[in-house]
Formats: C-alpha cells, sequence, structure tokens
C-alpha cells in the first residue's frame, strides 16, 4: 500500500461562523489520516509504543486552495515521501469527492526512543512497511525568520488539560490555532490563510504560561510572521500567508 486515503464529513463544530472549515482543522484530518495510515500497516501508535518508540513531528509546509463547507464530504490522502537516518517526510493532499484539490502539505518527522528522549535511527523494517513514493508537495521548507522588536506579543496563555494528546503532550494542531490568536479581527473578519508552515522547537507542557507574537511584513501585507515562546525562550515559530476570503470559496 503506497498512499492511503480516508474520507471525512465536515461536521458544523469544525466550521468557522460563516461554515467554512477552519485551516487547522484541515491539518487536524490529515494528522489523523496518518495515524489511521500507519493503523492499517501495524505500525501505529500502540505498536511502537510498546516498543518505547514514537513519531515526533518537526513541521508542517502547507497551502489552502479551496475551503470546504460544512456537510461536504472530502478525502484526504496521505503518503510517506522519504526516509533519511532518524528523519521522514510525509505528504498529505485534500480533495472533493470529485478529486478536486483543495489543500496539500508536507510534514517532517523524527524518530523519537522514548526512554532516552532522543532520536532513534529509524529501524529498517519499519521503512519497508510504508513503500514510501518520491512524489513531493514542497520540494523544500520555507526558512523563519526571527522576529525583531516590532513584535506585536499577546497573552500569557495558559496550557490547559484538553490541549493535551495520546503523547502527553500538547497536540501539534493547537500551535497553529495560537498563532492566529493575536491577529485583529479585521484579519479574521476579511481574510483566510492561503499558506502555512510550522517549526516545533521546544515541547510547551501542561500548565505552561505561553506568550504568542507576530510581526506583519511590510512589503505584503497579508503575510506575518509569528513566534509561541515560554520565559523567552522560543518554542514554535512559524508563518501564515492570508488572502480575501472570495479567492479561496
Amino acid at each position: 500500500m503506497s498512499k492511503y486515503w480516508k474520507e471525512f464529513t465536515v461536521p458544523y463544530y469544525d466550521t468557522d461562523r460563516e461554515g467554512y472549515i477552519k485551516p487547522e482543522i484541515i491539518l487536524a484530518y490529515m494528522a489523523e489520516t496518518s495515524n489511521w495510515h500507519s493503523d492499517s500497516l501495524h505500525v501505529g501508535f500502540e505498536e511502537l509504543s510498546k516498543k518505547g518508540h514514537a513519531w515526533m513531528l518537526l513541521r508542517w509546509e502547507a497551502e489552502i486552495l479551496k475551503y470546504p463547507r460544512a456537510k461536504d464530504r472530502v478525502k484526504v490522502g496521505t503518503w510517506t515521501s522519504s526516509f533519511d537516518r532518524f528523519y521522514a517526510t510525509r505528504e498529505f493532499v485534500l480533495t472533493s469527492q470529485e478529486g478536486d484539490l483543495l489543500a496539500k502539505a508536507t510534514t517532517k518527522w523524527f524518530f523519537l526512543d522514548m526512554v532516552k528522549r532522543r532520536p532513534k535511527r529509524i529501524p529498517q523494517d519499519l521503512q519497508k512497511s510504508y513503500s514510501f513514493v518520491e512524489d513531493f508537495n514542497f520540494p523544500e521548507f520555507r526558512e523563519m525568520k526571527e522576529l525583531d522588536g516590532r513584535a506585536v506579543e499577546s497573552g500569557p496563555f495558559k496550557v490547559r488539560r484538553s490541549d493535551i494528546d495520546n503523547n502527553d503532550h500538547v497536540n501539534n494542531i493547537r500551535y497553529i490555532e495560537w498563532i492566529q490568536e493575536g491577529l485583529g479581527e479585521e484579519v479574521h473578519r476579511t481574510m483566510r490563510i492561503q499558506r502555512l508552515g510550522i517549526v516545533y522547537k521546544k515541547e510547551v507542557l501542561l500548565g505552561d504560561a505561553f506568550m504568542t507574537g507576530y510581526t506583519r511584513d511590510e512589503e505584503n501585507p497579508g503575510c506575518f510572521d509569528h513566534v509561541i515562546s515560554v520565559d523567552g525562550d522560543i518554542n514554535a515559530q512559524g508563518y501564515t500567508k492570508w488572502v480575501e476570503k472570495g479567492l479561496l470559496e
């Protein structure tokens, strides 16, 4: 099995005030599909946990071409595109039932020894399980910018118990929600995310008080650079590109 597909029907609770799916939910559907893919190959979360292993997500690169609406039926496809010692890349596409491309993403992961809490070389038998396909949505990840003194900060916010997932750490999708929080209502009211990227640098833990910050690209008003930090240390960096809502509907 090279590529794996899963169908979803978009529920109302995954949509915004206008009935369109939220951008972070698109990535949540993709992440969920990757779990089902691994389970179908008998190398999922439970199997790896028994051996003291896990996959940790390092970064996303994603583009949304068109936003589905509530009750739309969509399909997510995923496949592993490369292995390199400790690291793997996984691709995603979101399509309509008719096969029209709605969104795409590339992710990078590292294989973790949970006992030693450090990267571990990916076993050959695990690599063979995925039958990887060299088909990349993005040939490279965008380089993140350091925020300067012009950054607009929001917070502090506290990590809630509901933010924690089955790996006992903050769910990766929460970070994508958080980087949007500081932006003004005018951005959310008139625009939608077309492109985004995020790099996870250091884990945010239950009970942590974190800050979000952003700067706007002066030459491209719809583009923002983001940061999430705890006690002055950077935990994640990201960027978003926003366009007028009508262009993605």
